[in-house]
């Protein structure tokens, strides 16, 4: 997957330079100095979406397919100067994507083509998308499970939340009201969403190729969502032990030792993965010693040097990743065409 770029709608953000925009490295920097409340926050958005995403069909890949799919819609909306309300979008019969590539989509999610294929031929016969040579339309109940109601509360409760932290310094202006951002992403909602998904899908592919399939991934990441917890909680009571930097904050996490663990049902209950697969995920996850467990049956993470260096890299991507995405966000509302 390329990288996010602006260039799709750079139009966009130059609409007037006169009244500048954010440096990203600069908003990084401000999110470094507020780790604890920008992870709590992120990993809150990340966790809820993800697996309200997983209950669309108990199975991730075919999510991630159908996010693909819509994203060349956005795209395709944004090249030619096209945008869309969540209402205006959400009000179509179906929208077309031409040009179906199967070798292009497995590069790009980096699946096995006969995965893709497979996928493809399930939406298809739940009739969520319709097939006519190599062109795909997404109809109505396709474009129904998409619907991100929910996950637009929890973007724009961090979005206001951050914005706080940014408005102490001069560059960046007053901070944004949730209620505004919510309408923003609503009245806006192709655009604000091609930026979503350029965002979330190469996040979920990162993971995906390194645990080698995401629930793995996620069943990995509700333990490490109990630690990092934990460790946040233990530096808002001692000030004086605040990570300075994302490497700083994983390091910490990785000496830290947590209370408690979280077992196999509470997983189940949290991810909405059944229990006997997140049971056979624990087993794997543990023989690669990914993750511990203790006599409590309690599983906590694990700490192999050899996959550290690939989990850090993973880790501090993301944080990049999403600090980049939320200053474009941040770009449209205050400096586009479309600003508040």
């Amino acid at each position: 997957m390329s990288n996010p770029v602006d260039i799709k709608i750079a139009h966009i953000n130059t609409q007037d330079q006169s009244k500048g925009s954010l440096d990203k490295d600069k908003v990084y920097e401000v999110f470094q100095k507020n780790i604890n409340e920008v992870l709590k926050g992120l990993y809150r958005l990340q966790q809820e979406w993800v697996n309200r995403a997983y209950l669309n069909f108990n199975d991730f890949d075919t999510y991630l397919i159908l996010m693909y799919l819509m994203n060349k819609v956005y795209i395709n909306y944004s090249d030619r100067f096209h945008y869309m309300s969540m209402d205006a979008f959400y009000s179509q019969e179906k929208v077309g994507i031409e040009k179906l590539n199967l070798i292009e989509i497995s590069k790009e999610l980096n699946i096995p083509k006969e995965t893709i294929r497979r996928k493809i031929n399930y939406l298809q016969k739940h009739d969520i998308i319709i097939r006519t040579g190599k062109t795909i339309f997404l109809n109505s109940k396709g474009l129904e499970i998409q619907k991100p109601l929910a996950t637009i509360e929890n973007m724009a409760t961090l979005l206001s939340k951050v914005s706080i932290y940014l408005s102490a310094e001069d560059w960046f202006g007053k901070a944004l009201e949730k209620e505004d951002i919510k309408k923003f992403i609503t009245e806006h909602f192709t655009v604000s969403w091609e930026y979503w998904y350029r965002f979330q899908i190469p996040y979920l592919t990162r993971h995906r190729a390194f645990f080698g399939d995401l629930e793995s991934w996620n069943v990995w990441g509700s333990i490490g969502l109990v630690q990092i917890r934990s460790l946040i909680d233990e530096i808002n009571n001692d000030v004086s032990a605040k990570p300075q930097t994302y490497g700083d904050f994983f390091i910490m996490n990785l000496k830290h030792k947590a209370k408690r663990g979280i077992n196999a049902s509470s997983i189940s209950d949290i991810s909405s993965i059944p229990r006997a697969t997140v049971i056979r995920k624990l087993k794997t996850l543990e023989k690669k010693k990914l993750i511990n467990r203790n006599k409590k049956l309690e599983y906590s993470m694990g700490t192999k040097r050899d996959d550290l260096i690939m989990i850090e890299k993973n880790y501090l991507t993301s944080q990049r990743a999403f600090s980049d995405y939320a200053s474009t966000m941040f770009n449209l509302m205050k400096f586009s065409k479309f600003s508040i």
